[in-house]
């Protein structure tokens, strides 16, 4: 599958324009930028928004307060306006709380944050849980300051409010309740990569998704901050996840330069969506990855102990292996919206392979061989590779065994078999369950 050549400018110019509406957003993990965020990207879906009172606990997490920033900056003793946020958020470290004094550089420099290795950019630093207030400065930047009194203004406020979980659904056409995840995070700021890849991935592909004549599955899409706000909503809907999710993955880091998409495993090595990966991985289409808790995203906690959801994480220019990560060079020259398209096509083939290879094949005439000249579908098994794979089905479908396990254990051709099933469904000879 892939996104049609007349189509493809169309997509390109409005992820193009969605990036640079959400680029300047300032997000946190409870703020007004993650709603607007959500509204910008999801326009023209149907969603809810799942909401959670600050207070709000589970275990030892508690949501925290809504975050505004009204302004922040410094001015030099010679009057010069340095780390101004209203120029680029990433100036303040995010959940700062309100200063306003004059200080001297040995003291200020005590609230900065910079970088040696990469001397042009701006760092990402944030608090989220402890009461911590100051700045990120470019190294170049920073050398530049000289003794004297420096003013320090952060105006910000905190105040009870809602954190937001946004999740939207794209329905089965056929009669099951299992569902596929697809996840991404909203809740750093003005960084691409690492920050709008996956939103923007994860909105073209429910586009996509929506328009297949046959889905096998449910598609839930959803959009968090994110740790806290995945593991408040798996808590919610831990019973439903446990007894109806098939599969997931979390979409990060989507948009560097890598050739190939890389899957990170569950914990749990025996999930099927791990034997699924490894197969195109075998295929040397995509890497895989093996679980860590130490480094990723909302995958750890759809992984953790007591939970232990089929939910595995994919990424093409991974995290913490680039040098632009988590700085202000992470941008839209980095993540190229080409790069964008890309992680879309393959994405949505391998979730299409994952719909119908997934499910069992039921063969409506319980015993011996299905007489296919009276359908149309016997030609010489020797020369006519659907025959040849309508046979290898039925000669399997025994209730018990999943379409992928027979594709793999006589490696048949992905796209022949999906026909294969199509017309067996459509004569009425099969019928599959999910």
């Amino acid at each position: 599958m892939q996104i049609k050549k007349d189509k493809t400018n169309i997509i390109f110019n409005d992820l193009s324009k969605k990036f640079d509406q959400l680029f300047p957003i300032h997000r946190s993990i409870v703020s007004d930028g993650f709603l607007s965020s959500v509204k910008i990207l999801w326009n023209s879906f149907d969603y809810r928004l799942v909401k959670f009172r600050t207070g709000s606990k589970v275990y030892d997490w508690t949501v925290p307060k809504s975050y505004k920033v009204n302004n922040a900056y410094i001015i030099t003793p010679d009057k010069k306006k340095i780390c101004d946020f209203k120029k680029n958020n990433l100036h303040l470290i995010n959940n700062s709380h309100s200063i306003n004094k004059f200080i001297e550089l040995k003291d200020l420099k005590k609230i900065l944050i910079t970088d040696k290795k990469l001397p042009t950019a701006i760092p990402y630093s944030f608090s989220y849980y402890k009461k911590k207030s100051g700045f990120c400065i470019s190294y170049n930047e920073f050398k530049k300051l000289k003794k004297g009194k420096y003013q320090i203004l952060i105006d910000s406020n905190f105040k009870n409010s809602n954190m937001i979980v946004a999740e939207s659904v794209v329905k089965t056409t056929e009669r099951s309740k299992n569902f596929f995840l697809l996840s991404s995070y909203l809740c750093h700021t003005q960084m691409a990569n690492n920050e709008l890849s996956g939103p923007l991935v994860l909105k073209v592909l429910q586009e996509c998704l929506s328009k297949w004549s046959i889905r096998n599955l449910n598609y839930r899409f959803v959009l968090n901050p994110e740790t806290i706000g995945s593991i408040f909503y798996i808590n919610r809907f831990k019973k439903q996840m446990k007894k109806n999710l098939v599969g997931g993955m979390v979409l990060t880091c989507l948009g560097g330069p890598a050739k190939k998409i890389s899957f990170k495993k569950t914990r749990n090595e025996n999930q099927f969506i791990n034997e699924f990966f490894d197969y195109f991985k075998q295929k040397k289409i995509i890497d895989i990855r093996d679980y860590t808790p130490l480094t990723g995203s909302d995958e750890r906690q759809y992984n953790s102990t007591g939970i232990d959801l089929p939910v595995g994480q994919i990424t093409r220019t991974e995290y913490l292996k680039y040098k632009e990560y988590h700085t202000s060079n992470d941008d839209k020259k980095f993540m190229n919206i080409n790069q964008i398209l890309k992680s879309v096509n393959e994405l949505e083939k391998l979730i299409f392979y994952f719909d119908n290879f997934f499910p069992i094949i039921v063969k409506k005439q319980k015993n011996f061989e299905v007489f296919l000249d009276k359908y149309g579908l016997y030609k010489d098994k020797k020369k006519n590779p659907l025959t040849k794979t309508i046979l290898i089905l039925l000669g399997y479908s025994d209730s018990r065994t999943r379409v992928f396990e027979i594709v793999k254990k006589f490696d048949l051709d992905l796209n022949i078999t999906i026909n294969a099933i199509s017309l067996l469904k459509r004569n009425k000879i099969i019928s599959l369950k999910v």
